[in-house]
C-alpha cells in the first residue's frame, strides 16, 4: 500500500474553510433562493423550474470557460480568493428582488441575481476550487479528502436550516442572506490567503486556441480516451436527476405540505443532516481501503430507500430517521463518485473537465429533475392560493420518484464493473 500523500496544514485550513462556506452558498442557491421565490414572489413552482434551470444553465458554462482559463493560466489562487468575496457579495443582495412590485418584473429580479450569483459561485468553487483539489491531491488521499468535503454539503444544511429558523422566522429573509453573505466573504478571504498554488501540468501536444481547447473535451478521442470516466459522468447524471426531482422543493414540501415550523425543521433537520455527514467521514475512509465501485453501489441503494422513507414519513420521529438516510445515501454517493471521478481526470485539464462534469452533474439533472418535480406538484399537489397568487403545494410522490430514478443509476456502475473484470481476465490471458 502506498504512504498516504500530506497536504499540510494550511491546505487543509484552505480546504475546509472554501469547501465550507462554499457549500453554505450552493445550499442558500438551491433550496432558500427557492423558499424565498415561493413565499416571496410566487407559489407557482414554474417560477422555482425556471430560476434553477437558468441557473443551471449558467453554472455549466462558467465553469467550462473558467475552468479551462484556471488550466492555461497556471494557478487557481487569486481566481478563488476574488470570486468567493464576489460571491458571498451577490448573496447578500439576492433579497433586493422582493422589492420588485410588478410581478413579472419581480421574476426577471430573481432570475437575474440568481445567475448572477451562479456565476461567481461557479468561478469560485466549481471552476477554480475542484481544480485545484484535482491537482493538490492524488489517489492515497482522494477518498479521506472526500469524505471531509462531502460532509460540508450536509454540516452547511445544518447551519442554514438552524440559522433560517431563528432569523427568517422572526427577522424575515434580508438577515438571513447577509450573514450567511458574510460568512462566505470571511471563509473566502482567509482560505484563499492560506491556500498554496498547486501545480497544474501542462497540456501534451501542441497548444490549443483558447475556444477549440474549450470544446475539445467533448470530441469523440476525448470520450474514447476518458471512457470509464464518462460511463461515471453517465451515473451521476441519472442520480443528480433524481435529487433534483425533489431538493427544489423540500423545504417547501417539510413546512409548507407538512406543516412544520421553519424552527422546528432546522433543528431536527439539521441534527439528523449533522449525523449524516459525521457518517460520511467514516465511510469516506473506506473508500480508499474497499474500493469504489462496490462502495457506490451501496451509496445507491441507501439513496433510494432514504427517498422513500421520506415519503412516507408523516411524525417528526419518522422524518427524522427518513431524513438521515436520504442524506448519508446522498453524501455517500458524492464521496465515491468525488474521489473517483479525480481520479480518471486528466491533471492538465482539471479545470475544463470541471466544465464538463458539470453538465452531468448540474445543467442536465437541474433542468430535466425540477421539470419532472414541477409536473409532478402540479397534476397531484395540493391547489393553493397565496395573496392572490395560484400554485401547488408539493406532493410525497416527488421523493417515490427520486427513489425510482436513483435506482435507474446502478446501470451504468454495473456496467463499469463488468467492463473492470474484463480487463483482468485479459491481463490474466496475457
Amino acid at each position: 500500500m502506498k504512504t498516504k500523500t500530506k497536504l499540510g496544514a494550511n491546505n487543509w485550513a484552505a480546504i475546509v474553510l472554501l469547501a465550507f462556506s462554499g457549500q453554505i452558498a450552493w445550499v442558500i442557491e438551491n433550496s432558500w433562493f427557492n423558499t424565498f421565490v415561493n413565499d416571496v414572489i410566487s407559489p407557482d413552482p414554474r417560477v422555482i423550474s425556471l430560476m434553477v434551470a437558468l441557473s443551471a444553465i449558467t453554472a455549466t458554462l462558467t465553469t467550462l470557460i473558467m475552468g479551462t482559463f484556471s488550466d492555461r493560466l497556471g494557478k487557481r489562487k487569486m481566481i478563488i480568493l476574488v470570486s468567493y468575496v464576489l460571491w458571498g457579495i451577490s448573496t447578500i443582495i439576492f433579497p433586493a428582488a422582493g422589492a420588485v412590485k410588478t410581478a413579472t418584473l419581480a421574476v426577471f429580479a430573481v432570475v437575474s441575481l440568481d445567475c448572477m450569483m451562479t456565476f461567481f459561485g461557479s468561478t469560485a468553487n466549481d471552476a477554480s476550487f475542484n481544480a485545484w483539489l484535482t491537482n493538490v491531491t492524488d489517489e492515497t488521499n482522494r477518498g479521506t479528502v472526500s469524505g471531509i468535503t462531502e460532509l460540508f454539503p450536509l454540516l452547511a444544511m445544518v447551519v442554514t436550516t438552524i440559522v433560517s429558523g431563528m432569523l427568517i422566522e422572526y427577522f424575515g429573509y434580508t438577515l438571513f442572506f447577509t450573514s450567511m453573505g458574510l460568512l462566505v466573504v470571511v471563509c473566502g478571504l482567509v482560505g484563499g490567503l492560506l491556500m498554496k498554488e498547486a501545480p497544474v501540468p501542462k497540456r501534451e501536444g501542441e497548444e490549443m486556441r483558447f475556444w477549440k481547447q474549450v470544446f475539445s473535451g467533448f470530441s469523440v478521442r476525448a470520450v474514447r480516451e476518458n471512457k470509464k470516466l464518462f460511463s461515471l459522468y453517465v451515473c451521476v447524471l441519472v442520480f443528480a436527476i433524481a435529487e433534483q426531482i425533489a431538493m427544489p422543493y423540500q423545504i417547501i414540501y417539510f413546512t409548507k405540505t407538512l406543516g412544520y415550523g421553519y424552527d422546528v425543521i432546522g433543528v431536527n433537520l439539521g441534527l439528523m443532516v449533522l449525523l449524516a455527514g459525521i457518517c460520511g467521514v467514516f465511510f469516506g475512509r473506506l473508500v480508499d481501503r474497499l474500493g469504489k465501485p462496490k462502495l457506490l453501489l451501496v451509496a445507491l441503494f441507501v439513496s433510494a430507500l432514504g427517498f422513500l422513507f421520506v415519503s412516507l414519513a408523516r411524525d417528526m420521529v419518522f422524518l427524522c430517521i427518513a431524513i438521515f438516510v436520504m442524506a448519508f445515501g446522498m453524501v455517500a454517493k458524492l464521496i465515491v463518485t468525488g474521489a473517483w471521478i479525480k481520479d480518471l481526470t486528466p491533471p492538465a485539464s482539471a479545470g475544463q473537465f470541471q466544465g464538463i462534469r458539470m453538465i452531468f452533474w448540474v445543467l442536465l439533472p437541474m433542468v430535466i429533475g425540477p421539470f419532472i418535480g414541477e409536473r409532478i406538484i402540479t397534476f397531484f399537489g395540493q391547489p393553493i392560493v397565496v395573496d392572490g397568487k395560484a400554485g401547488f403545494l408539493p406532493t410525497y410522490l416527488i421523493f417515490v420518484a427520486a427513489a425510482v430514478a436513483t435506482l435507474l443509476a446502478l446501470l451504468p456502475v454495473l456496467n463499469l464493473i463488468r467492463g473492470a473484470k474484463r480487463e483482468r481476465e485479459a491481463e490474466l490471458r496475457k
